[in-house]
């Protein structure tokens, strides 16, 4: 205040800021934790919901109605023609392949020798061909049991190939596994072959041996070609399934049976494009639920698949079921929720070699899943080697964490 009485009026400048802010900005920043695959995987279900649904009920919907449909169209007298149900169906998987070839940019030329694809596309097609074969000597619900037991084999061409190590508790999973089927085999009606249903059931269970034998080929084959190349999942489901289709035009021409693919595009039309239609889709579901949220939610899906197609084939198509059978399917499913919880409890690793095994991982099983094709095997961790096994990726000494191999 001025000596004259008079009021005058001080300027300030713009203050500075406070130093308590400063001291703050000045404070080392604590490091982000890095998130673990599982708490990435948690991350990505919260945030993609919507997508989630879909992946599950897509999935689910897809290989429900191709089971059904397979089962309807192998029962009551009716039979598929083998090579003309691969022919059909490696039209569309091709189909699919070639547009996931154009949508993901994966060049569809192949580091992989063309010869190499052939003996995969072979190994592929046995197991296809020999699967739908068993279906008229065996029900539905003995092939739907018979392939979980895939880790048979996976592991014993781990073992002989590979020198695989694998726990007690892997042991005793399978072998509770394979109880179950052979109780269910034995407990009960499992075949339409009438008075022949001993020696039906017999040829039938050998034929699906013989086709898990195929998946476990077509996996080691796999594993030693991904090894020296790389190649993307639609890439590889397009050489295999252009290759089985090749194949089966091939022996139809040779084998002069263009008239039975007519007959057989005659009578059952509807059943092959629903098929066909519904096993690609699948894929197309595999890839997606795969991609986002990798092979543990993939595993989650395929399973409650399996058990939705089991119960619908019984109830659809009214199979008897004794009470042995019934302890059979549940010692059986018991073991396959089994299988999936052992994995799922694998040792926890740092963030840096989640994430390393989590990529291969997820790498390996968009290639099997894909490739795989037939409708049969639709994303389900617990059985294919080198695709939607969860420990596909494991390193070496692990044990019970070995590689084996789906959606």
């Amino acid at each position: 205040m001025a000596s004259n009485g008079t009021t005058q009026m001080v300027e300030l400048g713009p203050m500075e800021p406070m130093r308590l802010a400063t001291a703050a900005e000045a404070r080392p920043a604590t490091p982000h934790r890095e998130l673990t695959a599982d708490e990435k995987v948690d991350a990505a279900i919260h945030d993609n919901k919507g997508w989630l649904v879909a992946c599950t009920l897509g999935t689910i919907f897809s290989f429900t109605i191709y089971g059904i449909v397979m089962e309807y169209a192998t029962s009551d007298g009716r039979k598929l023609h083998e090579l003309s149900l691969i022919f059909v169906t490696g039209l569309f998987y091709s189909c699919v392949a070639y547009i996931g070839c154009a949508l993901s940019g994966e060049k569809v030329s192949s580091e992989i020798k063309r010869y190499h694809m052939g003996v995969i596309a072979l190994f592929s097609m046995g197991s296809t061909f020999t699967s739908v074969r068993s279906l008229r000597y065996v029900i539905y619900p003995v092939q739907v049991l018979a392939k979980s037991c895939k880790p048979v084999p996976v592991m014993v061409m781990g073992k002989l190939l590979y020198n695989k190590q694998y726990s007690y508790r892997r042991y005793a999973i399978i072998c509770t596994m394979v109880a179950g089927v052979a109780l269910f085999v034995v407990g009960g009606k499992s075949t339409e072959a009438g008075e022949q249903s001993g020696l039906a059931q017999l040829f039938g269970i050998m034929l699906l041996v013989l086709s898990l034998c195929f998946d476990g080929g077509t996996g080691a084959y796999e594993e030693a070609l991904m090894g020296d190349a790389h190649i993307g999942p639609f890439n590889l489901m397009l050489n295999i399934q252009v290759g089985k289709t090749l194949l089966a035009a091939l022996l139809l021409i040779v084998g002069g049976e263009i008239n039975v693919f007519l007959d057989l595009a005659n009578s059952q039309a509807m059943s092959l494009m629903l098929l066909g239609t519904c096993g690609a889709i699948g894929q197309v579901f595999i890839f997606l639920t795969i991609a986002k949220f990798g092979a543990l939610t993939c595993s989650v899906i395929g399973l409650g698949r399996k058990i939705l197609t089991l119960c619908l084939s019984l109830i659809i198509y009214r199979h008897p079921v004794s009470t042995m059978q019934g302890f059979a399917i549940s010692l059986a499913v018991g073991a396959m929720v089994m299988n999936f919880m052992d994995k799922k409890s694998k040792k926890k690793k740092t963030a840096r070699e989640e994430r390393y095994e989590d990529r291969a991982e997820a790498d390996r099983e968009e290639v099997q899943a894909l490739a795989a094709g037939d409708g049969e095997d639709d994303g389900q961790a617990e059985a294919d080697l080198l695709g939607l096994d969860l420990e596909a990726a494991e390193p070496e000494g692990n044990e019970g964490n070995t590689v084996t191999a789906s959606v």
